[in-house]
């Protein structure tokens, strides 16, 4: 009985060895999943022009890409280091910033053929990203004439 109480106090003081390679292979591995997913959303977004469905949600987005949405909103957070909203703006202001560079569209056409539905957010999420308004910005970057 006195050789078990001690036991019992070194055993329970012990702290296990931190498992240091199981947790870069675990980091890795989530890592991988992260941009497999990451790419799969950037492909919907992009290439099947998914961003200017002014109706997306995550779920929708989820739905579309086969993919859990905790899992979608794990990657972008992870990766991105920002929020499947303000991921989704990215591409749409990337869009609308081509169509202000390329087209004599009016700011509201670009906003909705980008996918906003109001100029509020449109114009907010345009400062967030590019730290200026529509109009300053296309002023900025059209090119010159010849």
């Amino acid at each position: 009985m006195l050789f078990l109480g001690p036991t019992a106090i070194v055993a329970a003081r012990a702290r296990p060895l931190p498992v240091v390679a199981s947790n870069i292979e675990q980091a890795a591995s989530l890592a991988a999943k992260d941009r497999e997913v990451l790419d799969r959303i950037d492909h919907l977004l992009a290439e099947q022009r998914l961003s200017r469905d002014e109706n997306l949600t995550l779920s929708r987005l989820a739905r579309r890409a086969g993919v859990p949405a905790r899992l979608i909103s794990g990657a972008v957070n992870r990766l991105a280091r920002k929020n499947v909203s303000q991921y989704i703006n990215d591409f749409r202001i990337a869009e609308a910033c081509r169509l202000l560079r390329e087209t004599d569209m009016p700011v509201t056409a670009a906003m909705l053929e980008s996918g906003f539905q109001t100029k509020s957010n449109f114009n907010r999420e345009f400062r967030r990203v590019t730290s200026l308004s529509p109009a300053s910005w296309r002023e900025r970057n059209r090119p010159s004439p010849p």
